[in-house]
């Protein structure tokens, strides 16, 4: 085996570990983002059932502690309020940026595997992809419906 053909091999290599970790840490976000999903519809779902059953006692919570009144309440909910909108845009613009930069190294790893392939290789490799893609987005599309 020639020097040229191992230099080859070893990039071969390399590109396909690159592409495999890539599509890992995304299955792995992908999961965690379903994870926490899950966990707040949860998390929603407890607090929902404990605010409307009068059987349970409440949690308390620590401003409840010093007991304001109830103008004070109706204030403390409020920022409560914002507190969470603020929360759940900044998650949600995470979220959107993290996606974002995964997707880049996704493409940039495609188009470097695209590199190393003769011209048909890399055509039979693009339409693979995007049916793979056209799945994914069928699957995502399907999820949100349900």
């Amino acid at each position: 085996m020639g020097q040229e053909s191992r230099t080859r091999l070893t990039t071969v290599f390399l590109l396909v570990a690159v592409f495999g970790t890539g599509i890992l840490v995304g299955f792995a976000v992908d999961a965690d983002a379903d994870a926490v999903a899950s966990e707040v519809a949860s998390v929603a779902t407890i607090v929902s059932d404990t605010a409307s059953s009068e059987d349970q006692p409440r949690r308390r919570r620590i401003y409840d502690q010093v007991e304001p009144n109830e103008i004070q309440l109706n204030l403390i909910d409020s920022i409560v309020t914002v507190h969470r909108a603020r929360t759940n845009a900044l998650d949600e613009e995470m979220r959107t940026q993290l996606n974002a930069g995964f997707r880049e190294i996704l493409l940039e790893t495609r188009e470097a595997i695209k590199g190393v392939l003769t011209e048909e290789q890399a055509a039979e490799y693009q339409r693979l992809l995007e049916e793979n893609d056209a799945r994914r987005a069928a699957r995502e599309n399907e999820d949100e419906r349900d």
